[in-house]
């Protein structure tokens, strides 16, 4: 049976696997990169050519290969970036991702024998078109979903209300902190919040954070529920740290303006404590004045 038909069937049962657990980022295979293709292919390789190979080695191929093209680890499996969440050792892979190698495995030598038929490459390219559409209406269920949650979020914002949109943490991590998008809201596995829309939505784009069904209030909201206060304090700081910005910008701007030595000298000084060389050049005294500045800062008195 060719590598191509294997690496194909293995894949469906992957995708089919990830979307029992949540997991929607796998395409089909005609729309899956290259690169994808390529890895899949590479595994049923190794395990043609190693049929006694554990799932443990499989992984460690694939960890191989992912770190001689370069890829690194990542929260979120990026392409462009070459970042991946499985990019760990084995032993500190979730027990979720641990049964993809026992399934690519099975799948391997289940059908490694078969004959290549093209009864058999029509049968697997079903089975492929199905998988697609099932993952596409899933998809389309959970858009509707997440945009009537996001709706109704936005109306009780509007409404004045302090619930928002309830999201739930499920990732990878016993605890994740939230700085993608500057909230600094600490998640523990299974926890829900209820956050603004806006932010809702920026979350739900991840695979680590779905929409919360269940009425009423979470225990873990319940207890402690300090989203509001959290976000206050990153939106303050995040206030402070553009005000501290372009006060560091307008203090460059003035420091290209200066040509007269004694003034960098005054200034290096009574801003930073620095002594200056007056020997330097007015080029390379700015210069100075201006790493110190991006160093330190400018003082806020």
């Amino acid at each position: 049976m060719k590598i191509a038909t294997i690496a194909m069937l293995c894949h469906a049962v992957n995708a089919a696997y990830c979307l029992s657990q949540g997991d929607e980022s796998q395409p089909s295979w005609e729309d899956a990169p290259q690169w994808q293709k390529d890895s899949a292919m590479l595994g049923v390789e190794m395990h043609l050519n190693n049929p006694d190979a554990s799932p443990e080695q499989s992984h460690e191929s694939w960890y191989a290969q992912k770190e001689a093209e370069g890829w690194k680890y990542g929260e979120v499996k990026d392409a462009e970036k070459k970042e991946h969440p499985c990019f760990l050792p084995y032993a500190e892979l979730p027990d979720a991702q641990k049964a993809k190698d026992y399934l690519f495995k099975a799948v391997v030598h289940l059908v490694k024998n078969l004959h290549e038929t093209d009864e058999i490459t029509e049968l697997s390219a079903q089975i492929v078109q199905l998988q697609s559409q099932k993952e596409q209406l899933q998809g389309n269920l959970n858009n509707f979903k997440q945009s009537l949650a996001v709706s109704q979020g936005t109306q009780s914002a509007a409404a004045g209300a302090v619930t928002g949109v309830r999201v739930k943490y499920q990732g990878n991590k016993a605890e994740y902190q939230e700085r993608l998008y500057s909230s600094n809201l600490t998640f523990t596995y299974g926890q829900v919040r209820s956050v603004p829309a806006e932010l809702a939505k920026k979350l739900l784009k991840h695979p680590e954070f779905i929409i919360d069904e269940e009425t009423g209030v979470a225990a873990s909201d319940a207890a402690v529920d300090n989203t509001a206060q959290t976000l206050r304090q990153s939106q303050k700081e995040n206030k402070e740290a553009d005000t501290d910005k372009e006060r560091d910008l307008d203090a460059i701007d003035q420091i290209r303006q200066m040509t007269d030595k004694d003034s960098l000298v005054q200034y290096a000084m009574l801003n930073f404590g620095q002594k200056m060389a007056k020997n330097l050049s007015v080029e390379k005294m700015q210069e100075k004045v201006i790493n110190l500045i991006d160093t330190i800062g400018v003082s806020k008195e």
